[in-house]
């Protein structure tokens, strides 16, 4: 993203005591140029989208015009530095930051009394908060000052406590750190590999599922330990498909963020996402009256967040999930009368939140448009949005999802009649999975039928090859390295459709049934 979209986005996320507090932190951190800062957020602020040539209108003239890139990224910097000391009240790791200063700053005076007070109120603090990593810090300073006899009266710490403490808090803080090594190991493999397509992929994840600290829960004793696992372990049950495990651990993620109000309050997008993960699992294995439950609980604690521009980024991150989850439940419960609403609904807030949400993280839901389009047969608007995810997603750190776009941006030609494009597009994709060592046996399934099936001119001279396709999808449907796969669109069904010279949706509500 260019320092243009950064700033401006920066600016229209702030609230207006936000803005009013900047304006004077501008004025007392800039000597000389203090206006020109002012000027240029102010400029940008009065836009509705960002417009590089009408601010370089309105400037012409000024100094600072010809140099408008470090400028900006001069006033990027002075913005986050005003909101970090606007928010700093508000978070524990930020008065423990000041506090480690003034702490320093009491020891190298001499004013070991004052010193031992605010060190106390410090570790309490950090305690209280479940911070290990402050507790290790100032513990070490304690028992350093006591052991070099800084204290005039070594009475008022006591030594041996401070020790034993300092020990307990060490072991927390190896057991958070292993933890968090596992945890990044697992979004590492989520994000590189996505599902399991063979015994590599089987072999690496169970590499980390194995670890003994995973082998046994029970072992994370502290927030930041069990907040690790019980994510992982979700994760880990969701690839692996065992319904019970992923919605056990994605529910025991919420209710330990529900046991801690503080923890919710200074981090609201994590519990946002604990809440959607549940929810989507709920949605996945049919458990529609926990769904219910926890949609209105997600929707109700959204209601704090409406209509403040200072929390404009979590608002479009709670629309865009809470949309998302509308749509996978109205796709899955087969409410087709609901699914175009839906999608209108969804559209309008990409124009709400333009300006706050990145492509990136539109990924998701892209996807879940491009089907629930496809199924109420709007292939066109299902093409676009497989586009948007193929043009924005990455194919070297979103793998699965830029293949499977790939994969059912075919199928959706293919359903459209775009025969045309189709011949160039199958050979390129076979190309680009081959290159990836990515071609597994669903993609060359699908890739061999519409290669050969474009050979006819309609679904009557292609009913041997929707029996073979279908014979052959369902003969893999039970492998554990095609069959989360599968589950993301339902290809048994489109082929019955066209076997049965009936609509998919149709197919779909006798399944359910």
């Amino acid at each position: 993203m260019k320092v243009s979209d950064d700033l401006f986005q920066l600016i229209k996320s702030m609230s207006k005591s936000e803005k009013g507090y900047f304006k004077k932190f501008a004025s007392k951190h800039t000597i000389g140029e203090k206006n020109i800062y002012v000027k240029l957020f102010d400029a940008m602020d009065r836009l509705d989208e960002y417009n590089e040539q009408e601010i370089k209108k309105k400037f012409a003239g000024e100094k600072f015009a010809d140099k408008l890139y470090s400028t900006k990224n001069y006033l990027f910097n002075l913005i986050l530095k005003a909101l970090s000391s606007y928010h700093a009240e508000k978070f524990a790791v930020s008065k423990l930051n000041m506090m480690m200063i003034e702490l320093n700053v009491l020891f190298e005076k001499g004013l070991y009394k004052q010193f031992k007070t605010l060190l106390n109120k410090a570790i309490a603090m950090a305690s209280e908060n479940d911070k290990p990593i402050y507790l290790a810090l100032l513990y070490n300073k304690a028992l350093t000052s006591l052991a070099t006899d800084y204290y005039t009266n070594n009475d008022e710490l006591d030594y041996e406590k401070l020790k034993s403490d300092s020990m307990n808090n060490l072991r927390n803080l190896t057991l958070n750190e292993e933890y968090h090594i596992l945890y990044n190991d697992m979004f590492m493999f989520t994000k590189e590999t996505g599902n399991i397509r063979n015994e590599k992929d089987l072999e690496k994840l169970n590499s980390i599922f194995n670890n003994p600290l995973l082998q046994n829960p029970a072992l994370a004793t502290t927030f930041d330990s069990k907040f690790k696992c019980f994510t992982i372990l979700g994760h880990y049950y969701r690839i692996v498909n065992d319904a019970k495990n992923w919605l056990k651990y994605r529910k025991e993620l919420v209710l330990l963020m529900e046991s801690d109000k503080k923890y919710i309050k200074e981090n609201p997008r994590s519990y946002v996402l604990a809440l959607n993960n549940y929810l989507h699992a709920c949605v996945i294995t049919d458990n529609n009256s926990e769904y219910e439950t926890y949609i209105k609980k997600f929707k109700l604690f959204a209601r704090q967040f409406e209509n403040k521009k200072e929390f404009l980024d979590i608002q479009s991150r709670i629309f865009l999930l809470i949309s998302d989850l509308e749509l996978n439940y109205a796709i899955r419960s087969l409410k087709t009368e609901s699914l175009k609403s839906i999608v209108t609904t969804i559209e309008t807030g990409f124009t709400k939140f333009r300006n706050s949400i990145s492509e990136n993280r539109k990924l998701s839901i892209y996807n879940r448009i491009a089907y629930a389009c496809f199924l109420i047969k709007d292939f066109d608007k299902s093409i676009e949005y497989l586009s948007r995810i193929l043009n924005a997603s990455n194919p070297k750190i979103e793998p699965e999802q830029h293949i499977f776009a790939r994969i059912r941006s075919l199928v959706v030609h293919f359903e459209a009649g775009n025969y045309d494009l189709l011949e160039y597009t199958v050979k390129s994709t076979r190309r680009f999975l081959e290159r990836s060592n990515r071609i597994f046996k669903f993609e060359k399934l699908i890739l061999d039928f519409i290669a050969r099936a474009m050979d006819y001119t309609d679904d009557g001279q292609r009913l041997d090859l929707y029996k073979e396709l279908k014979y052959s999808i369902e003969k893999i449907s039970n492998d554990k390295f095609e069959k989360n796969v599968l589950e993301q669109f339902d290809f048994v069904s489109w082929i019955e459709s066209k076997l049965t010279n009936t609509g998919m949706i149709s197919i779909l509500k006798k399944k359910a049934v």
